[in-house]
């Protein structure tokens, strides 16, 4: 079978938990601590550059800080680091304990784009396999907007290109 999205492996701060169908029906992935919108507003320079370029530096830093809490108050902060298989698709991961086909999972997780980013993703568990003393579980993402998907897909190219440049260097 071809796959239709290219997988990288990559270690993350990740967590996964079965939620109810029911609680499923209305979440859409969603993006914590992305710079907010009205940091792209442009603002009129002044006429001292001194003070554009000190302004700009505030601008970036309140927005680096706001970022931070945003994610710690999500609890985005805490999640253990965790090898995932992940694609723009859908990703595989290992647990513990076994899921059953069809259950929904609600993913959180910290992509570094241009700056860590928080993810809720929610996914549909299509396999999951025993092995020694863990399951290998791969989902298929559900409800997952276009522009999310943009941001894991350039993530993985942006991934991909760094191996690359390692195995040219080598």
């Amino acid at each position: 079978m071809e796959r239709e999205a290219v997988r990288i492996d990559v270690t993350l701060p990740f967590k996964a938990e079965k939620i109810s169908p029911e609680e499923a029906e209305n979440k859409v992935a969603r993006v914590i601590g992305d710079i907010p919108f009205f940091s792209y507003i442009p603002l009129k320079d002044t006429l001292d550059e001194g003070l554009n370029s000190w302004l700009k530096l505030m601008n970036a830093k309140l927005d680096y800080l706001i970022n931070i809490l945003t994610r710690e108050k999500e609890g985005f902060n805490d999640l253990p680091l965790q090898k995932i298989n992940l694609s723009e698709t859908g990703l595989r991961f290992v647990s513990k304990f076994p899921f059953e086909l069809g259950d929904i999972v609600e993913i959180k997780t910290v992509i570094d784009i241009y700056q860590p980013i928080g993810f809720y993703l929610y996914g549909e568990v299509v396999r999951c396999e025993k092995k020694e003393n863990f399951y290998e579980t791969a989902v298929k993402f559900i409800n997952l907007p276009k522009d999310i998907r943009e941001k894991l897909s350039y993530f993985i190219l942006h991934k991909e290109r760094e191996l690359i440049r390692e195995l040219r260097s080598e």
